[in-house]
């Protein structure tokens, strides 16, 4: 609970400290980074709604769908997939790669809604699919971005500018999580407490990395004009 704690006041310093940085370094792409992390900030405080089930008022919600919280979980990931798979494109400038992660968006969103309505785990587990296809569109748009940097002359720069250290702490966490998130279900049905500690232990030192990340980005890049302003608006 403590670690959970933790996690949620790293968050909320992530938040805290991305909103100072947009008022001094204002731009479209950091501006819906921000909205990001405060949706998160609302959606982990939101999902401790579960722990009182069984200990406090909420009782009433136990043996009923919602006794659990991957639901919320579920629709989060959706959000935060497609917020990624997004948020790249406005330091893009190939329009072969725009016009690709255009089309992968739709393509998940609607994946993602027909595993909600067909698969039957939207409420008991984290749905394998649209986190496998996520993790992988987030991937493709991290590389588009990569690749962008490696032909022009802000590879030099780019400890100056935000979205790389999101890319970091994106690919880490997505690649450390994206595994486990996959065999959720054996979470709270679990006989073996090597494998809740597990999850725990990987799912808590990730959060905590991720948005130490965001946190040095934005301090690091706090006093610096980004090098690599997005060049068009969507």
């Amino acid at each position: 609970m403590i670690a959970g704690f933790f996690s949620n006041f790293l968050e909320i310093v992530a938040f805290l400290i991305g909103i100072f940085y947009y008022r001094n370094n204002k731009s479209k792409p950091t501006f819906y980074l921000v909205w990001f992390l405060g949706i998160t900030v609302f959606s982990e405080l939101f999902s401790w709604y579960a722990y009182f089930v069984n200990t406090g008022f909420l009782q009433f919600l136990k043996g009923t769908s919602f006794e659990s919280n991957y639901w919320w979980g579920n629709i989060y990931s959706i959000i935060s997939y497609l917020f990624y798979i997004n948020y790249f494109k406005w330091y893009l400038s190939a329009k072969k790669s725009i016009v690709i992660l255009n089309r992968v968006s739709v393509v998940f969103l609607a994946v993602s809604i027909l595993e909600i309505i067909f698969s039957g785990e939207f409420f008991v587990k984290f749905m394998p699919i649209s986190n496998i296809l996520g993790t992988l569109l987030i991937f493709l748009s991290i590389a588009f971005y990569y690749l962008e940097l490696l032909k022009s002359d802000q590879i030099l720069q780019v400890h100056k500018s935000v979205p790389f250290y999101v890319s970091v702490g994106a690919l880490i966490f997505h690649l450390c999580t994206t595994p486990l998130f996959l065999y959720s279900i054996y979470y709270s049905n679990s006989v073996d407490p090597s494998f809740v500690s597990l999850y725990r232990q990987v799912i808590f030192g990730t959060n905590y990395l991720l948005y130490s990340i965001y946190i040095a980005g934005f301090l690091i890049c706090l006093r610096k004009k980004d090098p690599y302003f997005p060049k068009r608006n969507f």
